[in-house]
């Protein structure tokens, strides 16, 4: 004998068949490397604006896609990614659009990074307790070129507990009050820095301090459009991946 479905349950599983494919995911079943925070403050960077142009925000719907975000002492942009972090700090003659390709590796390899705009002590504690704060951060790997550098080393003087590792690019400074994390300091050959930076790396706290000198006279991030560049891409990708303390 064949049953009739009444309309009414009928219809209840049409309307279930259609709504279960899109159904929202609560934030609380996504990647637990990002924070609801991290995942919803800021706004597209803006795309550099061609000749008799406007600039324009960044469209995608890729979590590599740049993101400015408004710190209590200056700004950064964020590319998103795991719960591992890197803060980036330019050189004088550069902003922190200028870190875009290297974020970009960072980001391929499961890395949230931040590139400070200004190089100020309090936007850089800034953007350190951004990272940890509202990105949930695992720890913060620093990586300051040349200026960024000084600045690096001004705010790690202090012994943030947050530091996973540091990274200085062409940059020198006093290292003795700074953490035993693991730190990676980089110049070309013929910046004649080779001598100071081996000296750092020996009085620098902890027992994971290495130097790398370079072929070459590129400074700082003119080392990344040399014939280098590659070459200390796949150093930093390294030093984060298999050196840096990161909790966890």
């Amino acid at each position: 004998m064949r049953r009739l479905i009444h309309p009414t349950i009928a219809l209840c599983i049409l309307t279930s068949l259609i709504i279960w494919p899109f159904q929202t995911i609560p934030v609380s079943a996504l990647s637990t490397a990002q924070t609801p925070e991290c995942m919803a403050t800021g706004t597209p960077a803006a795309t550099p604006a061609s000749d008799g142009a406007e600039a324009s925000p960044a469209v995608g719907d890729s979590a590599r896609d740049a993101t400015t975000v408004e710190l209590e002492h200056g700004s950064a942009l964020l590319w998103r990614g795991g719960e591992r972090s890197v803060l980036l700090l330019h050189g004088a003659a550069y902003d922190a659009a200028s870190w875009e390709a290297e974020a970009q590796a960072m980001v391929g390899q499961g890395f949230t990074v931040m590139a400070m705009e200004e190089l100020a002590p309090d936007a850089v504690r800034d953007g350190i307790a951004y990272l940890t704060d509202a990105c949930g951060a695992s720890g913060v790997t620093m990586i300051g070129a040349s200026a960024g550098g000084g600045a690096a080393l001004e705010v790690l003087a202090a012994e943030p507990e947050e530091i996973a590792g540091l990274i200085l690019l062409s940059a020198t400074g006093e290292v003795s009050a700074l953490g035993d994390y693991p730190k990676l300091f980089v110049a070309s050959e013929d910046e004649g820095l080779a001598e100071q930076l081996t000296a750092m790396a020996d009085g620098a706290p902890g027992d994971q301090n290495e130097t790398l000198i370079l072929p070459g006279a590129a400074h700082a991030q003119a080392i990344f459009a040399s014939d280098q560049g590659d070459a200390l891409v796949e150093a930093i990708l390294a030093f984060l991946d298999e050196t840096a303390a990161w909790d966890g």
